[in-house]
């Protein structure tokens, strides 16, 4: 009542006794401070903007709150539920202070917001004379009938807010599964502001455009300079979500016939409605889900723990393995560090996928852990029929151009020389006079990629560590920088004849990387942001959800 009329509070008071300026106000003084000498109507007509302003913004509330009660009546309770429940499920009526009437159409929107809360009409100024009469109008009899209405509306709005907890009560699960698909849906439409899709139609081991990368760059300015991300809604964390300007660009290029209309550009940014389903979907059980994850040279097990754990956020449900039986020989030979990760799976499996428990099996690997991955595969062929997704991150599948004389090359035959790498010498393809009988042709006539579900190659060409062509698997611009050209295109064809062209992804990276320094020089910045942008990995687990599932 006090803070109504026209008293300051007790703190105020005290403050002015002891000489110290109020810091109080009520809300008399608040809101007609100065606008007694207009007279009645000046308080009537900054009573009204009042009442529209904080009333319709409580109306708003209660329209988006109703909506989401009705949301959860219809979407997560059973039909049986609903009729047992019977009152409880219904929204009452907003009841509105003499002379406001709620715009019907408001509490039918879909989602509600400042800009578009409902608007109030009716003639406020004409209630608040009946109600107080035109004699008793001053600034405190005014607030005390604000204050009584904002907390009428107030109480309302409370009422149901409680009503709605009961009623969640009944659904928690449910009303939890469908906050998190919401959730999933819109996480999937912020970052695939990000992405570029191709359709491509030509044999997967020779594609038409040899300068794919340079295109990608160029496309990759543009969308940061012109695109704009949608800004959620709700409350979220939006550390992992950097600016538009700030985000890596993927280009996807997938081998299906075009089932839209590209944009003049020739990329689209239309979703990926095949196979499109969010995490959370309701899905048949397969059994157990395992994922290899495979470090790369010089690395260890703790190099892939944040593309193990952005997965593990989504699919609580599946089992990891990050390989560790290759840290102390990344430079040793392939074939045995094949034989160390596929006896490392094989005894992963035995201990944690006993009899059928195993459903999938899928590979994530960075860097020449791509090429242990494939070193391995023979040794598991009994597992062939459970191998889902193999998704590499640069991997250098068809070796190192060593015509190209850049600072890296430089430095790899130094290396290569000095510490007398077996592993070194096979990427190079000298490890055997005759290139035919060497490992990395060896490997290309082996069978793997077949064996999965969907392979994904994942390549930027910033990255000098390994060479963009080498990464996508494919005959390129880069050709003619390599020592034996008809043994590569050889090797590249060998890889692609007996896989089917509609599982393979080819990604795209293209970093944002502001610094200028000796790693971005040689090509080492972006080899490592594989590991370390986590946006990149929610770009491809979120948008790509089918290729975890």
């Amino acid at each position: 009542g006090g803070g109504a009329g026209g008293g300051t509070m007790s703190g105020g008071a005290a403050g002015s006794a002891l000489g110290q300026p109020s810091s109080a106000l009520s809300l008399s003084e608040r809101v007609f401070a100065g606008a007694a000498e207009g007279g009645p109507e000046e308080l009537l007509r900054i009573a009204e903007g009042v009442y529209h302003r904080h009333i319709g913004t409580l109306a708003a509330s209660y329209a988006r709150q109703a909506e989401w009660f009705n949301t959860v009546c219809t979407r997560c309770l059973t039909e049986a539920q609903r009729e047992a429940i019977g009152e409880l499920c219904r929204v009452p009526e907003l009841v509105l202070p003499e002379g406001m009437t709620a715009n019907p159409s408001s509490s039918s929107t879909a989602s509600a917001s400042a800009s578009s809360a409902p608007r109030v009409g009716g003639s406020v100024r004409q209630a608040l004379v009946r109600r107080i009469g035109r004699d008793d109008i001053n600034e405190r009899t005014l607030a005390a009938s604000l204050a009584y209405d904002l907390n009428e509306v107030s109480c309302q709005l409370a009422t149901l807010w409680y009503k709605l907890l009961n009623v969640m009560s009944y659904a928690c699960r449910e009303t939890a599964a469908f906050l998190r698909m919401a959730w999933e849906e819109s996480i999937i439409e912020q970052w695939g502001a990000s992405v570029l899709r191709e359709t491509m139609n030509g044999p997967l081991s020779d594609p038409e455009d040899k300068c794919i990368g340079d295109a990608h760059d160029q496309a990759a300015e543009r969308l940061r300079r012109t695109a704009k991300a949608k800004v959620p809604e709700s409350v979220e964390d939006l550390m992992l979500l950097p600016s538009m300007e700030e985000r890596p660009i993927l280009f996807e290029q997938r081998y299906l016939p075009k089932s839209a209309a590209p944009q003049a550009s020739g990329y689209s940014q239309l979703p990926l409605l095949l196979d499109g389903r969010i995490p959370s979907a309701p899905k048949e059980y397969r059994g157990v889900h395992l994922f290899v994850l495979v470090h790369g040279f010089q690395g260890n097990s703790f190099d892939m723990r944040l593309m193990k754990n952005n997965i593990a956020l989504l699919y609580p449900d599946a089992i990891f393995l990050c390989s560790n039986s290759n840290e102390d020989n990344t430079e040793g030979d392939f074939s045995e560090m094949g034989i160390r990760l596929a006896q490392e799976v094989v005894n992963y499996i035995c201990d944690w996928c006993p009899g059928s428990a195993l459903g999938r099996l899928s590979f994530i690997a960075h860097s020449i852990g791509g090429l242990i991955v494939r070193s391995a595969l023979p040794l598991l062929h009994e597992y062939s029929s459970k191998m889902f997704t193999l998704l590499t991150f640069s991997t250098p599948h068809v070796g190192y151009f060593l015509k190209n004389i850049t600072l890296f090359h430089m430095g790899l035959r130094v290396l290569q020389s000095w510490r007398q790498s077996t592993c070194l010498a096979q990427l190079s393809m000298a490890d055997n006079d005759d290139p035919r009988e060497t490992f990395l042709y060896r490997l290309s006539q082996t069978k793997g990629f077949e064996f999965f579900q969907n392979v994904v190659l994942i390549s930027c060409p910033s990255d000098q560590y390994s060479p963009f062509d080498s990464a996508r698997v494919e005959i390129g611009g880069m050709l003619g920088k390599h020592s034996h050209q008809d043994v590569y295109m050889s090797m590249v064809r060998n890889i692609w004849e007996p896989v089917e062209p509609q599982r393979v992804f080819r990604f795209d990276v293209n970093f944002y990387i502001p610094e200028k320094n000796l790693d971005t020089f040689i090509g080492r910045a972006a080899h490592i942001q594989f590991l370390e942008c986590q946006p990149i990995m929610k770009m491809i687990i979120h948008n790509y959800s089918f290729l975890f599932r």
